[in-house]
Formats: structure tokens, sequence, C-alpha cells
């Protein structure tokens, strides 16, 4: 059976983790990009190179503390592409491991999908698309203020780029029965490169 990889690319707090489950649910093998991203913060080599780039301030109880992570990190694009740096070959590295593993369909959901060149790893992106004012209020659910979603979005690709680049476009706007009809559509598609 011959393997496809499917990227999944959206603005903070779209739902492509929505989207992601659905798929989940019909077969498919889903890489978590941000799972995986979490993993790597503990290993002990990189979070050695995050104390030496952000200091201490970053630990609670030994192990890197993501929330003071991302205010140390996420001031600048300079900072954040440091983070990026320090983060994103070993990201990359178990990706790949994944992507190997799977057998049939692989998905990538990853937030910087584009921005990392993962897109390059993909056969097909699906685009999740939601408007603004619904991003705000599911990154509200998190926590987020607009502030940091803000801040977050700078430091991403415009999502009318990303867009652009998609194979598909999901919006992600109305009932999670009308995503499911589009994720289905998608995926019927999606059969002819297999």
């Amino acid at each position: 059976m011959k393997r496809l990889v499917v990227g999944l690319a959206g603005g903070v707090a779209s739902g492509k983790s929505t989207v992601a489950a659905f798929f989940r649910k019909k077969g498919a093998r889903v890489i978590d990009a941000d799972v995986i991203g979490h993993e790597i913060l503990d290993l002990p080599r990189i979070r050695a190179r995050l104390v030496r780039a952000w200091g201490r301030g970053i630990l609670r109880d030994g192990r890197v503390d993501r929330a003071e992570l991302a205010r140390a990190a996420f001031r600048s694009r300079a900072s954040a592409g440091r983070l990026n740096r320090i983060v994103h070959p070993a990201i990359l590295r178990t990706i790949l491991r994944e992507i190997r593993a799977a057998r049939g369909w692989a998905i990538l959901d990853a937030a910087l999908l584009f921005e990392s060149g993962c897109d390059a790893l993909c056969d097909r992106v699906v685009f999740v698309d939601a408007p603004r004012t619904l991003r705000i209020r599911r990154a509200a659910s998190r926590g987020w203020s607009r502030g940091e979603l803000a801040r977050r979005e700078r430091l991403q690709w415009p999502a009318s780029v990303k867009r652009r680049r998609a194979d598909y476009v999901i919006d992600n706007t109305g009932s999670k029965s009308r995503t499911e009809r589009q994720i289905e559509s998608v995926r019927d598609e999606l059969r002819r490169f297999r």
C-alpha cells in the first residue's frame, strides 16, 4: 500500500487538531509536531541549550515550563528563530522516523508546516481555515489573551499565504458535521493519489 503524507496547516486556533482527530478516527496515523516538540523539550541536551539561551527561569521542577519558555522565546522573531534552531532539527528527525513507520495515510499536524519547510515532506497540504473572531474565542478557551494570539500570529506566515500554498481548504467555521463533510470530501479526493 502506497503511503500518502498529508500536511495540515492553518492559522493559530483554526482547528487543525479537530481535523487531525477526524483523520485518526478514519485510520490515519497522525504525526503531531506539537506533541513531538513537547517530548523534545525533555531531552537533556535540548533542555541545556534552552537554559543557556533563556536562563533557569524557564524551568519548573527541573523540566522546561512551556509557558515560561513561550514568554521568553516569543518576544521577537529573532528569539523565536533561536528557539526553532534549537528544537526543530530534533523535531524533524522524529517526524521523518514517524513518516517512515507509517503505512497508508500519515497526517502531519504542524503549526509551522510551511515555515519549517515540512510541507516538502507532504504529498498534499490541507489548510484549515476559520475567521479571526472565531480563532480569538478558541484561543481564549485555551487561556490565551488576544495579545498572546496576536504575538503568535506575528511569528507565523500570514494565513492568506498558507491558504494559497495549500492544495485543499477546509472551512472550520460551522458545525462539526459540516466540517466532517468537508474532510470526507477532501479524503475522497486524496484517495486518488494513493
